[in-house]
């Protein structure tokens, strides 16, 4: 089950945006979130939030037409895009898209790239995409696929990735200790339609990155 979270950091571009919710099986909109829904006439099955920052004749026009609303204090324990997570997961989703998840606001970009932790433990896919970003964490070795030329970087999200080995890019890497916060892996290129990476043991951050 596909669930497309739209929350309020920069607004995904319409291509992003349509492609994405068009096999999405769920569709909630985060507080300021729902303002590029509304632009593109998009109608979500949820919005929900402090709605603290959202423009709230849009949020009434939304919930005329959705009418599943759910208001939350101001003051609250989780933000407004976990909170959205929550519920995704409470509906079974295998696979969660966040849009507007990053932006000026860096703790909530961070907050909500730490949602790909949380949906990696419990089985759940989850990518943070933006129109220069294609985020997501694997516990695992990858094949992954993309264009010649197109850049792509790995990062640890633990301590330490045990023996990671990159094949097939631009620059190959064999059996390295790739600790928090090594920049070597940053920025390589596809030299084919694919690249694999093994590892022993750890979580490795994966970024498709564009200008």
């Amino acid at each position: 089950m596909k669930v497309v979270i739209i929350s309020g950091g920069k607004a995904p571009s319409k291509e992003i945006l349509l492609n994405e919710i068009k096999e999405a099986n769920l569709i909630i909109g985060a507080d300021k979130g729902c303002e590029v829904l509304y632009k593109y006439d998009i109608i979500p099955d949820y919005i929900l939030g402090d709605f603290d920052s959202a423009n709230m004749d849009i949020i009434n026009s939304i919930e005329a037409k959705a009418g599943r609303k759910i208001k939350f204090k101001r003051e609250k324990d989780y933000t407004d895009t976990e909170i959205a997570y929550n519920l995704a997961v409470e509906r079974g989703a295998s696979e969660i898209i966040l849009l507007g998840a990053t932006g000026t606001r860096y703790d909530h970009s961070l907050s909500n790239l730490g949602l790909m932790l949380r949906g990696l433990k419990k089985s759940i896919k989850v990518k943070v995409i933006d129109d220069n970003n294609y985020i997501f964490l694997t516990d695992k070795p990858i094949t992954l696929y993309g264009n010649k030329g197109d850049t792509i970087s790995f990062h640890a999200y633990c301590d330490v990735v045990e023996n990671f080995t990159i094949i097939g890019a631009k620059y190959n890497l064999s059996n390295y200790t790739l600790r928090l916060g090594d920049s070597l892996t940053t920025s390589n290129e596809f030299m084919e339609e694919k690249i694999n990476i093994t590892f022993d043991s750890g979580i490795v951050m994966v970024l498709y990155t564009k200008d």
